[in-house]
């Protein structure tokens, strides 16, 4: 084989695996990007969830204390 030859198809190589590498460096990027995507969907989720929980603990907090008072006045009467 010529060195020209030789020379192409080493650079030929040399593109294929910098091809390669760059696709899978794509290919991480997205899935980097997709698991980030995700994982401020469920932060979101869980801070809705904690949000309405907080709701809920006042509203029972609010039933447990009006029950309170109408057994004060239960007891009273």
């Amino acid at each position: 084989m010529s060195n020209l030859a030789q020379y192409l198809q080493e650079r030929l190589q040399d593109e294929n695996i910098m091809e390669r590498a760059m696709n899978e460096i794509m290919r991480k990027e997205y899935s980097i990007s997709n698991d980030i995507e995700i994982s401020y969907s469920l932060i979101n989720t869980a801070q809705q969830t904690l949000s309405d929980l907080d709701k809920s603990i006042d509203e029972l907090s609010m039933l447990v204390e009006n029950l309170r008072h109408q057994s004060l006045k239960l007891t009273k009467d």
